[in-house]
């Protein structure tokens, strides 16, 4: 019956867990939409299907929909219905939201731990302390400036329906406040979009015939649809008018009626059409008739949709990767059919105090965040406050007979706007006569050599064109000039390899500054140094980097701690003394003690006038070792002279213990690296390290015609030992690596920095640097872009892009790290070998008392040879009643023994039970009686 009553038990647990897993496999979650907004549900219902009829995985499960239609501008419903939702429990909360109710949602997702993924607004209208909400929408705010700015607008005329506009208006006017062509720039609000036909016949008188540069910013796709309709009724669709429109669904928009005319339309798309899971998604409604159905047709996914699958799927990935990593990570969470949190709480409910948060949702939002998969809106990768980043906008045109037609594409990084063909900005000038009547295209030359200039990796099956080609430190700076100073550039190499040199003494210069004296380039961005002789022939800007000559040696090896490195906090010395002081204070107490009555006292055996005094010379020892290591001692000085030595001995050993455990763990803990030379001075003053630098260039020539003593004597050096030589800054490198330290390499300060970041991470700058030079950008003489090329590298100095550019390409970039590419920077833990030291100590402790048992175990016996038991053991029972002793029958009249009177009976012979312990090897027993069966 026990067997039977066990197996039913467990049959029963099994079933149990068998149940929770099957509920685990249905993972709740909440969606909330607009009730008008059918498509965004549609979409919602579709992406739940699309995950469902995934079962290609180890950890197979579906969602549990809970959906709310209500009207999302009504924040009483809204939060009501987030609440319901939490309630019931769920996982996480798709839903729509709009301005007025960001505080809402906010403070709910906060408070509660609850991830709120949603398709509405974007950052540029959300605060950005919204940690637990994830906002699929990408901003297109500074895709719209760079589109002004690249159109060349001198006048902009601002449209926008809603508070989201009006911030995105602020930021705009910001950003824009400094562009020398932006002439003028007008605002409008439009109150009601379904009636603007007087806003729009005001808007039309008020420009007299000048060209109309409007700007849409428009809070939905329905009130394009409705301004779209308006605009041809009043003719304001005619050349002359060009309208930018912040929507992110252009493709999708009714543009038929502007094909004709002259007007011209530029507007963004997110999603590419092109992208292979777009056309399975398209394929995929294309195969389900009606999905969509709305009173237009769709060129393209809308995005408010695709923005929800990729929610769906986002959310999906996330949960299937902590059941992968945990199979039982939400089994305790369900109990029949229910969602469980904190403290057996069934869901999350909105009304207990303290609020009960959501356990799993950080680390949902967290995966998330770690992701970054390609959905139907790109790549799908988001800050850490829950923003998109690194994403891309397709950039559309339609103007006469002509679109939707991709022109460019928008980059959410400093990319920024790239055209797509090399001509896109020949088409864009046809299309705005504006911008095209006073537009060049500027040649800058440069030199290929990192980190200012590398060949870009190509895309898969796109290859590379035209300033594309190239990126680095001069690629960036090119493209923030020519936003700063307003030109179109191209790229090119100079074509001999050169910087710059007179070619045999003659007026005649090679490389980037004969190019700009021959006028075959318009200016020269890389890292030209700026000289007295280079500026005779062409105008140099204010310098964009500073740089000097700096030393280069190879890494030397880290030393680790050795055996007894717990002892190199504190000086030889300072171990001296304490010893020293150790000794005295044991002394000095041992003196202090018998000279002074007050440490003098009758011992419990003591008779007649007999006194004791506790510390014995053995004694004050053992009290000092006490309070050296923290561990006191049973014996505390009685007189006022003991007491003073051992307060002060007391101090004195906190301060020291303190001081050696605050340097403990960093000598334990940190390699120390000791370098061979500091400086250019130490270089100087030894022979077995030889130096030198490349045989051309402004380095030489310093060391060459340099009139400090230092300098002039390392010149002295390398010129004796041509050697020491090298063709190129690559060449110097090498040799730096493979001579094992007997090298360094006298370069400038920028290659030497960016060098020493790169793998493998085994060169190090040493000391400052010898002297100070600038790089700039160089134009021919008397170029009117000099005095606008100075006046943008000061504006880049000042507003932070160099430093960030600078950044950016040595360190951000870099691949060995802030430690210089330790495997195991950061925190580290102690090896044996830290601590090796200690554990011989105390195994040697071990090994010597043991010895030293020995022995005064045999000199013992040699005093005594018919003891078979110690004295302390025969003093311990005299005059009492034990249990067994052990010692033999010979010695009952050493006196040493215990004795029965009333038996006559050695207690060798006849033992007693006691209720005290054993001690010292004697039995004790339960009764008082003898036991004579032993």
């Amino acid at each position: 019956m026990r067997c039977v009553g066990l197996d039913t038990v467990c049959a029963i647990v099994i079933l149990c867990l068998e149940v929770t897993w099957a509920f685990q496999r249905f993972i709740p979650i909440g969606a909330i939409f607009d009730k008008n907004d059918l498509i965004s549900k549609r979409a919602f219902d579709y992406a739940v299907e699309q995950h469902a009829a995934n079962e290609d995985r180890e950890q197979y499960f579906q969602f549990n929909v809970t959906v709310d239609l209500i009207d999302i501008s009504d924040n009483f419903q809204l939060a009501s219905a987030i609440c319901k939702q939490m309630s019931d429990g769920v996982f996480a909360i798709l839903g729509q939201k709009e301005m007025t109710s960001t505080d809402i949602v906010k403070s709910f997702a906060k408070t509660f731990h609850m991830p709120f993924i949603t398709p509405s607004l974007s950052r540029i209208a959300v605060s950005e302390e919204s940690n637990f909400e994830l906002h699929m929408r990408p901003d297109y705010t500074y895709a719209l400036t760079d589109v002004i700015h690249k159109l060349n607008w001198g006048q902009v005329h601002f449209l926008y329906d809603s508070d989201e506009g009006l911030l995105r208006l602020q930021q705009i006017f910001w950003s824009l406040r400094d562009q020398p062509f932006v002439e003028g720039f007008a605002v409008q609000r439009l109150q009601d979009v379904r009636d603007i036909h007087d806003e729009l016949r005001h808007l039309d008188r008020s420009y007299a015939g000048s060209y109309k540069n409007i700007v849409l910013d428009l809070s939905s796709e329905e009130a394009y649809d409705l301004v779209l309709r308006q605009i041809p009724e009043v003719g304001m669709n005619k050349y002359g008018y060009n309208y930018l429109l912040g929507s992110l669904d252009f493709k999708n928009l009714n543009l038929t009626r502007y094909r004709h005319g002259g007007v011209n339309v530029t507007g963004f798309q997110l999603l590419d059409e092109k992208n292979e899971i777009s056309r399975d998604f398209l394929e995929a409604l294309g195969m389900t008739p009606g999905r969509f159905s709305s009173p237009k047709d769709y060129q393209s996914v809308p995005v408010r949709a695709a923005l929800l699958v990729d929610a769906v799927y986002l959310l999906g990935q996330a949960i299937y990767s902590m059941m992968q990593n945990d199979t039982d990570v939400f089994r305790y969470n369900f109990r029949r059919g229910d969602l469980y949190t904190y403290n057996d709480t069934k869901g999350i409910p909105c009304d207990k105090r303290p609020p009960v948060p959501w356990m799993h949702g950080e680390e949902i939002l967290h995966r998330i965040k770690q992701m970054q998969p390609t959905g139907l809106s790109g790549v799908l990768s988001f800050d850490r406050k829950g923003f998109r980043q690194d994403y891309s906008l397709g950039v559309y045109s339609v103007s006469l007979d002509n679109g939707p037609s991709k022109i460019g594409t928008w980059y959410s990084s400093e990319r920024g706007f790239e055209s797509e063909k090399q001509d896109a900005g020949q088409q864009m000038y046809e299309q705005y006569p504006e911008r095209g009547a006073n537009s060049t295209t500027k040649t800058i030359t440069s030199i290929l050599i990192d980190p200012f200039l590398m060949w870009a990796k190509e895309d898969a099956g796109r290859p590379k064109i035209g300033n594309e080609r190239f990126q680095g430190y001069a690629a960036d700076l090119s493209y923030a000039m020519s936003q700063k100073v307003g030109f179109d550039y191209y790229i090119r190499l100079v074509k001999d390899g050169a910087y710059g040199l007179k070619e045999n003494n003659s007026q005649k210069w090679n490389g980037m500054i004969g190019e700009l004296t021959r006028k075959e380039a318009d200016m020269a961005i890389a890292p030209l140094t700026i000289t007295a002789d280079r500026e005779r022939f062409v105008d140099f800007s204010k310098p964009f980097m500073n740089f000097g000559i700096s030393i280069m040696i190879k890494k030397p090896e880290k030393q680790k701690p050795g055996v007894f490195s717990f002892m190199q906090p504190l000086r030889v010395e300072i171990w001296v003394c304490i010893t020293v002081a150790y000794i005295g204070v044991s002394v000095g107490l041992f003196l202090v003690s018998r000279f002074s009555p007050l440490e003098w006292k009758k011992g419990p055996e003591a008779t007649g006038e007999e006194m004791a005094n506790e510390f014995s010379l053995f004694n004050s020892f053992w009290f000092s070792m006490g309070a050296l290591m923290f561990q006191g001692s049973d014996s505390c000085p009685r007189s006022v002279s003991g007491r003073i030595i051992g307060g002060v001995w007391w101090f004195f050993v906190l301060i020291i213990i303190s001081s050696y455990t605050a340097n403990l763990a960093a000598f334990l803990t940190i390699e120390r690296m000791f370098t061979p030379i500091e400086s250019a001075d130490d270089l100087a003053k030894q022979t077995t390290i030889k130096y030198g630098t490349i045989d051309s260039g402004t380095s030489l020539l310093f060391f060459k015609n340099s009139e400090v003593p230092t300098y002039k004597q390392m010149w002295n050096f390398m010129s004796a030992n041509s050697d020491v030589f090298v063709k190129t800054a690559e060449e110097g490198v090498a040799k730096v690596r493979d001579s094992k330290g007997k090298y360094a390499f006298l370069l400038e300060s920028s290659i030497n920095e960016y060098t020493n970041n790169r793998k493998p991470c085994d060169t190090m700058k040493v000391g400052p640097k010898l002297n100070s030079k600038g790089f700039g950008v160089a134009t021919p003489r008397g170029s009117e872009l000099r005095d606008k090329i100075t006046l943008a590298v000061l504006t880049l100095r000042e507003d932070g892009t160099l430093h960030t550019l600078q950044n950016k390409w040595w360190f951000e970039k870099g691949q060995c790290g802030i430690d210089g590419g330790s495997k195991d920077s950061g925190k580290r833990s102690l090896s044996l070998s830290n601590v090796a030291g200690v554990f011989y100590i105390l195994v040697g402790g071990l090994v010597f008392a043991i010895i030293l048992g020995v022995f005064e175990f045999m000199c013992f016996r040699a005093k005594n040879p018919k003891a078979a038991c110690t004295p302390s053991q025969a003093t311990y029972l005299r005059g009492t009643e034990t249990a067994t002793t052990l010692c033999t029958p010979n010695d009952r009249e050493d006196g040493n023994l215990p004795y029965d009177y009333q038996n006559e009976k050695n207690l060798a012979e006849v033992h007693y039970t006691y209720d005290q312990p054993r001690l010292f090897g004697f039995e004790a027993f339960n009764d008082n009686k003898p036991n004579t069966d032993v």
